[in-house]
Protein backbone atom coordinates (compact mmCIF):
# COMPACT_ATOMS: atom_id res chain seq x y z
CA UNK A 1 0.00 0.00 0.00
CA UNK A 2 2.78 2.44 0.93
CA UNK A 3 4.72 1.59 -2.25
CA UNK A 4 1.62 2.19 -4.35
CA UNK A 5 0.91 5.52 -2.63
CA UNK A 6 4.53 6.54 -3.14
CA UNK A 7 4.36 5.60 -6.83
CA UNK A 8 1.15 7.56 -7.37
CA UNK A 9 2.65 10.55 -5.55
CA UNK A 10 5.75 10.45 -7.76
CA UNK A 11 3.60 10.22 -10.87
CA UNK A 12 1.58 13.23 -9.73
CA UNK A 13 4.75 15.24 -9.00
CA UNK A 14 6.24 14.44 -12.42
CA UNK A 15 2.97 15.39 -14.12
CA UNK A 16 2.90 18.69 -12.24
CA UNK A 17 6.51 19.46 -13.15
CA UNK A 18 5.81 18.64 -16.79
CA UNK A 19 2.75 20.91 -16.81
CA UNK A 20 4.72 23.80 -15.30
CA UNK A 21 7.51 23.33 -17.84
CA UNK A 22 5.01 23.85 -20.65
CA UNK A 23 3.57 26.91 -18.94
CA UNK A 24 6.85 28.81 -19.15
CA UNK A 25 7.42 31.11 -22.07
CA UNK A 26 9.57 29.81 -24.89
CA UNK A 27 12.99 31.33 -24.31
CA UNK A 28 13.86 31.17 -27.98
CA UNK A 29 11.31 33.75 -29.13
CA UNK A 30 11.88 37.38 -30.03
CA UNK A 31 9.20 38.29 -27.51
CA UNK A 32 11.09 36.68 -24.64
CA UNK A 33 14.48 38.16 -25.58
CA UNK A 34 13.44 41.72 -26.48
CA UNK A 35 13.23 43.09 -22.94
CA UNK A 36 16.75 41.89 -22.20
CA UNK A 37 17.98 43.31 -25.50
CA UNK A 38 16.40 46.65 -24.65
CA UNK A 39 18.36 46.63 -21.37
CA UNK A 40 21.53 45.55 -23.16
CA UNK A 41 21.12 48.42 -25.62
CA UNK A 42 21.15 50.97 -22.81
CA UNK A 43 24.12 53.13 -22.04
CA UNK A 44 24.48 53.52 -19.09
CA UNK A 45 23.70 49.91 -18.26
CA UNK A 46 20.64 48.85 -16.23
CA UNK A 47 20.84 48.96 -12.47
CA UNK A 48 18.54 46.22 -11.12
CA UNK A 49 19.63 42.59 -10.89
CA UNK A 50 16.69 41.30 -12.94
CA UNK A 51 17.57 43.74 -15.72
CA UNK A 52 21.20 42.58 -15.69
CA UNK A 53 20.12 38.96 -15.94
CA UNK A 54 17.90 39.66 -18.94
CA UNK A 55 20.55 41.86 -20.55
CA UNK A 56 23.14 39.08 -20.18
CA UNK A 57 20.80 36.58 -21.84
CA UNK A 58 20.56 38.88 -24.85
CA UNK A 59 24.29 39.66 -24.78
CA UNK A 60 25.21 35.98 -24.77
CA UNK A 61 22.78 35.17 -27.60
CA UNK A 62 24.03 38.08 -29.70
CA UNK A 63 27.68 37.11 -29.15
CA UNK A 64 27.01 33.74 -30.76
CA UNK A 65 25.02 35.28 -33.61
CA UNK A 66 27.73 37.89 -34.26
CA UNK A 67 30.49 35.25 -34.14
CA UNK A 68 28.64 33.22 -36.78
CA UNK A 69 27.67 36.23 -38.90
CA UNK A 70 30.38 35.86 -41.52
CA UNK A 71 29.77 32.15 -42.06
CA UNK A 72 26.04 32.48 -42.72
CA UNK A 73 24.69 32.09 -46.26
CA UNK A 74 25.16 35.26 -48.28
CA UNK A 75 21.52 36.34 -47.83
CA UNK A 76 21.98 36.31 -44.01
CA UNK A 77 25.69 37.03 -43.53
CA UNK A 78 26.66 40.03 -41.42
CA UNK A 79 30.05 41.69 -41.15
CA UNK A 80 30.04 43.90 -38.07
CA UNK A 81 33.10 46.15 -37.79
CA UNK A 82 35.35 45.47 -34.80
CA UNK A 83 34.85 48.99 -33.41
CA UNK A 84 31.08 48.55 -32.90
CA UNK A 85 30.21 48.16 -29.22
CA UNK A 86 27.90 45.46 -27.86
CA UNK A 87 25.19 47.91 -26.80
CA UNK A 88 25.15 49.39 -30.32
CA UNK A 89 24.63 45.91 -31.79
CA UNK A 90 21.77 45.30 -29.36
CA UNK A 91 20.27 48.70 -30.16
CA UNK A 92 20.33 47.96 -33.90
CA UNK A 93 18.69 44.56 -33.38
CA UNK A 94 15.97 46.07 -31.17
CA UNK A 95 15.23 48.87 -33.65
CA UNK A 96 14.96 46.47 -36.58
CA UNK A 97 12.92 43.82 -34.75
CA UNK A 98 10.55 46.44 -33.31
CA UNK A 99 9.41 47.23 -36.86
CA UNK A 100 7.67 43.84 -37.04
CA UNK A 101 5.98 43.08 -33.70
CA UNK A 102 3.77 40.53 -35.44
CA UNK A 103 6.90 38.36 -35.77
CA UNK A 104 7.71 38.35 -32.03
CA UNK A 105 6.63 34.70 -31.69
CA UNK A 106 9.38 33.65 -34.12
CA UNK A 107 12.82 32.42 -33.09
CA UNK A 108 15.11 35.13 -31.81
CA UNK A 109 18.30 33.69 -33.29
CA UNK A 110 16.90 33.68 -36.82
CA UNK A 111 15.27 37.12 -36.60
CA UNK A 112 18.39 38.66 -34.97
CA UNK A 113 20.60 37.11 -37.66
CA UNK A 114 18.42 38.74 -40.33
CA UNK A 115 18.47 42.05 -38.42
CA UNK A 116 22.26 42.06 -38.23
CA UNK A 117 22.44 41.28 -41.93
CA UNK A 118 20.19 44.26 -42.58
CA UNK A 119 22.31 46.54 -40.39
CA UNK A 120 25.76 45.27 -41.42
CA UNK A 121 25.64 43.15 -44.59
CA UNK A 122 28.87 41.70 -45.90
CA UNK A 123 30.16 43.48 -49.01
CA UNK A 124 30.70 40.32 -51.06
Amino acid sequence: MIVRLFSVSLLFIFALISFKAHAFEDRRTVEFMMEGCRYHALKPAPVRDAEWTQAFQCRDALKIIVANGRIQPKFLASCIPDNIQEHDIARAVVQILDRNPERFKERFDIRATAALHEAWPCSN
